[in-house]
């Protein structure tokens, strides 16, 4: 993190290219979301899902400068969400299997 404050100027060139980004993902979600593409619909949308998470966390949360110690709380956070989505998907797929 930088110790001198941004002018509005630098924020401004700064973010509007991400949140431009964003928005073009946004608009490829929902195209992707009304077209038929059969099995390849799940791992489009956890890419872009993917993608998105990824320029936040790099942009607005500012982990592309961060510290070590930073990183790695991000990076626990992520792993302690992926334990718990994976524990929901085993527990829905087993109640689905149940039926």
């Amino acid at each position: 993190m930088s110790s001198k404050p941004e002018t509005p100027g630098a924020l401004w060139r700064r973010n509007l290219p991400v949140w431009a980004a964003l928005m073009a993902l946004l608009g490829v979600s929902t195209w992707a979301a009304y077209w038929p593409f059969g099995r390849v619909d799940t791992a489009l949308g956890f890419a872009i899902a993917g993608v998105k998470t990824a320029l936040v966390a790099l942009v607005f949360m500012q982990l592309r400068h961060a510290g070590g110690l930073v990183r790695l709380v991000a990076a626990c956070g992520l792993f302690w969400a992926a334990i718990l989505f994976t524990l929901t998907l085993a527990d829905v797929l087993s109640r689905m299997v149940n039926r």
